[in-house]
C-alpha cells in the first residue's frame, strides 16, 4: 500500500483556509485582533480547525469571556462528536456559548461522557498487514496504550518493555502540546515483515534494530519528524530512505 502524506496535508490545508475565512473577515473589520485569532486557531482541537469561525463570533460577541473556559469546552465537545456523543452535529447550531457548554454539561452529568477507555481507543489504525503496523492517536490516553502496547520497544528494568517517546509519557504536557497547540499528527509504524527489516539492516547498520519501531510527527507546515525506537532523531535523509522502504512518499 502506497501513502501520500502530500495529497493529504494538501487537502488539509484547504480546508484550514475555508473554516479560517470568517473569523479572517471579523480581523479585515478590526472587530478581532491578530493575536485573538492566532489564540482561537491554536485552541481549535479539529485538524481543520472548523471550530474556529464559530468561536471568533462567540468571541467577538462576548458571550464567552473566558479563553480557558472556551479551550476546555470545545475541546470536550470535538471529542464527544468524534465518539457520536453530542447531539448537536453542527456547532454553528449553537447560538451562544451558554448553549454549547449547556450540552457538554448536560452530557457529562448523563455518565455518557467520555471515559477513559473511550480516550485510549481514539486512534486510527491506518495500516495493519503482514508487513507494517502504522497508527496515528488522536488522545494522550490514546498515545500512551500504544506505545506501551503495539509500539513498545526500551527495555525496562527488571524486564520487560515500554516505550521511550515523550508523547506516550505518563504526563499528557508533551502529546497535549504537540498535538493541540502545535498540530502535530502522529503515525507510530512498527516495521513486522523479514524482508523490509533485511532492509533496515542494510541501509541503518549500526541502528537497524530501533528502526524497527518509529514515531513519524507531520507538521503544521508539511515537514516530517522521525524518532526512532530509543527517540533518538532521525535525519531528514534517514527518514527519506526508512519512507522509500516501507512504501510510504
Amino acid at each position: 500500500m502506497k501513502l501520500t502524506y502530500t495529497k493529504l496535508l494538501v487537502e488539509n490545508k484547504k480546508f484550514i483556509l475555508e473554516n479560517v475565512s470568517q473569523a479572517k473577515q471579523y480581523l479585515s473589520s478590526g472587530k478581532l485582533s491578530d493575536k485573538e485569532l492566532e489564540t482561537l486557531i491554536n485552541i481549535d482541537p479539529s485538524p481543520t480547525r472548523k471550530f474556529v469561525g464559530w468561536m471568533a463570533k462567540q468571541w467577538i460577541g462576548k458571550t464567552v469571556t473566558d479563553i480557558d473556559d472556551l479551550r476546555n469546552t470545545i475541546e470536550e465537545y470535538n471529542v464527544f462528536l468524534n465518539k457520536g456523543k453530542a447531539k448537536t452535529k453542527d456547532i454553528n447550531a449553537f447560538r451562544s456559548f451558554a448553549d454549547l457548554k449547556k450540552e457538554v454539561n448536560t452530557i457529562n452529568q448523563s455518565g455518557e461522557g467520555i471515559s477513559v477507555k473511550d480516550l485510549e481507543s481514539d486512534y486510527d489504525t491506518v495500516i495493519d498487514n503482514s508487513d507494517l503496523l502504522i497508527m496515528s492517536p488522536h488522545t494522550h490516553e490514546a498515545s500512551r496504550k500504544l506505545g506501551l502496547s503495539y509500539f513498545s520497544f526500551r527495555d525496562c528494568e527488571g524486564g520487560g518493555k515500554d516505550s521511550a517517546w515523550c508523547t506516550t509519557y505518563k504526563a499528557p504536557d508533551h502529546f497535549n502540546d504537540y498535538y493541540y497547540t502545535h498540530n502535530v499528527t502522529f503515525y507510530y509504524v512498527r516495521v513486522k515483515s523479514p524482508q523490509m527489516i533485511e532492509q533496515l539492516k542494510q541501509a541503518f547498520p549500526k541502528k537497524y534494530k530501533a528502526m524497527e519501531v518509529v514515531a513519524l510527527a507531520v507538521l503544521d507546515n508539511g515537514t516530517i519528524d522521525g524518532y526512532d525506537g530509543l527517540d533518538k532523531q532521525i535525519s531528514k535523509k534517514e527518514i527519506d530512505t526508512f519512507t522509500n522502504i516501507i512504501g510510504i512518499s
